[in-house]
């Protein structure tokens, strides 16, 4: 009652301000429009100052250059027509379609470094001399797959880790988000405070009592303004309350659903970052197997050598005629016989010089 009371006070005070502006004189009419926007400009026409410049129509980019970015700052999409641009970017391709890819190409190189090695089996065939050779050859192969596990995994381990940070950005964004929620539910919980109302309604009724003036009116408007405001302020509490809660209560689960999957994507990256490194000390390991295939290999290499060469010795025995003639008796009569001349002849005379020259016929 009180307040419709204030509302015909006001309405008077609007009607007898409306009789005091009648004797003065009407606005003049406005000026026409400048004749450079009724008239359609020439096609070659030149901005001038005094004259308004119409909108630039849209950029269209000339076919030798790419077209810009988003407004999120994503590349543009790769147009399979376009010379150059056959593959699509990596940043393009979706975090799981990029997991699989990798994924499955490496099961694909792991097959055929298998067949490999079952071809060394069936070849060497159980002949160690045939597994001599086939072993250092499946070192190799199976070092080479190891080296492709761990460049795989550690490309699998950056991938998951990039995810993680992305998803940790978006969680943080939703965070910002909630607290906004929050700080706005704790205003609208804020008792709007009944002595605010009224002071506004006396305001306004003190007002009503006021000389008729412009800055009057004014003020009365705007405290009307503010009354409606609080009214519909109180009206729509509920529904906005509402809102509100479920608002957070939604961002709520979502950011905990968030933190779970970058939780799981961090576990998937040291999980990969752990098989890199194990791929890697296994490359080693594998290194230094090959290396003692290489030395023992050279070193049966040697071994067969000599077997061969001991095998093959033939020494040299002198001929038989030679034999013979050193084994004849005669020679050896002969040559006994003269020594015991000679020294019969040095125990008879003492002439060691003339025993000599006797035995040799001198």
């Amino acid at each position: 009652m009180k307040r419709a009371i204030i509302l015909v006070l006001f309405c008077s005070a609007m009607a007898s301000w409306g009789l005091a502006q009648q004797p003065a004189p009407p606005p003049a009419p406005a000026a026409p429009p400048p004749a450079q926007e009724t008239v359609v400009p020439a096609p070659a026409e030149t901005p001038t100052p005094d004259k308004s410049i119409a909108p630039a129509p849209a950029q269209i980019n000339p076919p030798d250059q790419p077209a810009p970015p988003d407004t999120l700052g994503n590349p543009p999409t790769a147009v399979a027509d376009a010379p150059g641009a056959r593959e699509l970017p990596l940043d393009s391709e979706a975090f799981d379609v990029r997991v699989h890819r990798r994924v499955t190409e490496y099961g694909q190189r792991h097959e055929q470094r298998e067949s490999r090695m079952s071809s060394y089996d069936q070849v060497s065939g159980g002949d160690p001399g045939l597994a001599r050779f086939a072993d250092p050859r499946k070192v190799q192969v199976e070092l080479s797959d190891e080296l492709d596990r761990e460049q795989t995994s550690a490309e699998l381990a950056a991938d998951y880790s990039e995810e993680a940070r992305d998803i940790q950005n978006k969680a943080q964004a939703l965070e910002e988000f909630i607290a906004k929620r929050r700080q706005t539910l704790d205003a609208l919980n804020k008792p709007a405070g009944p002595s605010s109302r009224q002071d506004l309604e006396v305001a306004l009724a003190n007002l009503a009592h006021q000389p008729s003036s412009p800055e009057t009116l004014a003020a009365m408007r705007e405290i009307d303004r503010r009354l409606s405001e609080t009214d519909r302020n109180v009206k729509d509490l509920p529904a906005q309350l509402s809102q509100n809660q479920q608002e957070v209560a939604d961002a709520s689960e979502e950011l905990a659903k968030l933190q779970s999957m970058q939780q799981a994507y961090e576990k998937e990256s040291k999980t990969f970052t752990a098989d890199a490194l194990s791929a890697r000390q296994n490359r080693l390991r594998l290194a230094s197997k090959l290396e003692y295939f290489v030395v023992r290999a050279q070193a049966e290499d040697t071994l067969e050598q000599g077997r061969k060469a001991l095998g093959s010795v033939e020494h040299l025995a002198p001929s038989p005629e030679v034999e013979s003639l050193l084994a004849g008796p005669a020679s050896s009569t002969k040559s006994d016989a003269n020594v015991e001349q000679m020294r019969d002849c040095i125990n008879k005379s003492g002439d060691v010089q003339g025993c000599r020259q006797a035995s040799h016929g001198e």
